[in-house]
């Protein structure tokens, strides 16, 4: 059995998880003529709310990694992640592997369930929107500490990855979650493997010599429907 962990405390400034407004006007871009003047103003308008009740919160653990017993598994002492074989080929050759959990709060999706609630679908929307780009820019920031920490100790790191995605089920997570103490980043975990606060994130981010980030991620992954994949590829469009 596993020891408890040491939790890294991640610092998340406010003012480095603002979302860009034009980055979600990108996104409801997508919907026709959806975006105007009076639309810009609501976003700019709901990401400055949201900004003031978020509450971000992130946390990561190092564990050392050991060799796989094939190729869509990672081992660590005590336990063995089923991440499949993308993720695995992505992670190969880690030395240490970062756990993380970070979260923008209830308080964005609380203000998103009360505007839909009355009716106001766009603003609800937008919010939501503002909520799950937050907590990306929250991943960023951890990701950004566990390569600083990486770097000082002469190791690149990986793209980070979560459960859900590329073949690595949802229900890992409960084994991601049991090296964190209960309640840790205010998070919990249902029985069905879904977070709470919903806009929250875990995963994992592979620390080693060998290893390499990759600018853009989104060519390993099969989710056609994915929100972000979209705005990404909308931005990487190259001029007329």
């Amino acid at each position: 059995m596993q020891g408890p962990q040491r939790i890294h405390r991640g610092i998340i400034p406010k003012e480095r998880i603002e979302p860009d407004p034009g980055d979600i006007l990108k996104l409801l871009g997508e919907y026709g003529d959806i975006v105007d003047a009076h639309t810009t103003e609501l976003v700019e308008k709901y990401i400055r709310e949201s900004l003031l009740i978020c509450a971000p919160e992130g946390a990561y653990v190092l564990v050392e990694a050991l060799e796989p017993e094939s190729d869509s598994v990672i081992r660590i002492p005590g336990k063995v992640f089923h991440t499949g074989k993308i993720i695995q080929k992505m992670l190969r050759h880690s030395e240490q592997f970062a756990f993380f959990l970070v979260t923008a709060g209830d308080g964005p999706e609380m203000l998103a369930r009360s505007l839909l609630n009355r009716g106001n679908y766009l603003e609800g929307y937008i919010v939501d929107l503002a909520a799950s780009a937050m907590v990306d820019l929250i991943a960023d920031q951890i990701q950004h500490q566990i390569g600083e920490h990486a770097h000082s100790r002469g190791m690149n790191i990986t793209n980070r990855y979560s459960p859900g995605y590329c073949s690595w089920k949802v229900e890992e997570q409960q084994k991601l979650f049991s090296l964190f103490p209960d309640g840790c980043c205010s998070i919990s975990l249902s029985a069905s493997s879904l977070m709470d606060p919903i806009k929250s994130i875990s995963g994992i981010i592979g620390l080693g010599s060998g290893v390499n980030y990759h600018k853009y991620g989104c060519d390993i992954c099969s989710m056609p429907d994915c929100q972000f994949r979209r705005s990404m590829n909308q931005s990487a469009m190259p001029e007329a």
